[in-house]
């Protein structure tokens, strides 16, 4: 039980209390939960630029140490802190000029997709040149059809969840979803044992 502390027990909103009465370990705990996570988001966001990753998680945490005052304690950690992650991606994309806005945002329909599309078209097929192809469709996305994507599928986030991380209605959320499950289908139909 090495490296075993009486913050290694306790939950996120807990160390934030510490946190906020100037105990350092339990910063240290919170980084050691959640540092690899938000680098891999990070990572993925930033279109695999790992500087640009690591910048922005020493950002995040940055904030974190300097105002723990700013936490609301009604939220989860976890969401709060994917929040500010998100808001750093965002301030990325405005600054670099890579995203432009969708001339129009695609409403909600009531069609249903197979969300278990990608799923199954990577198990029939070569993940590594599907996980390539993903990747690259990923990057022309704009910003939050990208985030939402990344939020729901690879860090298995529900829509409620993403809402609240996103700062946009449940509808925003699954209109994006919608956009972005459609258009991948569409540039990834190749790898679709079906057709």
């Amino acid at each position: 039980m090495s490296g075993m502390t009486k913050y290694s027990l306790m939950n996120d909103q807990d160390l934030m209390l510490y946190l906020q009465q100037g105990e350092a370990l339990a910063f240290d705990e919170l980084y050691n939960r959640y540092s690899k996570r938000l680098l891999g988001y990070f990572i993925r966001m930033l279109n695999f630029d790992r500087e640009k990753a690591q910048d922005s998680l020493h950002d995040v945490f940055l904030k974190i140490i300097e105002k723990p005052e700013q936490f609301d304690r009604s939220r989860s950690f976890k969401s709060w802190v994917f929040t500010i992650a998100y808001n750093t991606c965002k301030n990325h994309y405005k600054h670099d000029g890579v995203v432009k806005e969708a001339k129009d945002e695609l409403k909600h329909t009531t069609d249903v997709l197979d969300e278990k599309f990608f799923v199954s078209m990577a198990a029939k097929m070569d993940a590594v040149d599907f996980k390539k192809a993903l990747n690259t469709e990923l990057a022309s996305l704009p910003m939050d059809k990208k985030t939402t994507f990344v939020l729901r599928y690879q860090e298995d986030y529900s829509i409620n969840e993403i809402a609240e991380i996103m700062e946009c209605s449940e509808g925003t959320v699954k209109s994006r979803i919608h956009y972005t499950l459609r258009i991948l289908s569409e540039k990834l139909k190749i790898y679709n044992p079906l057709n």
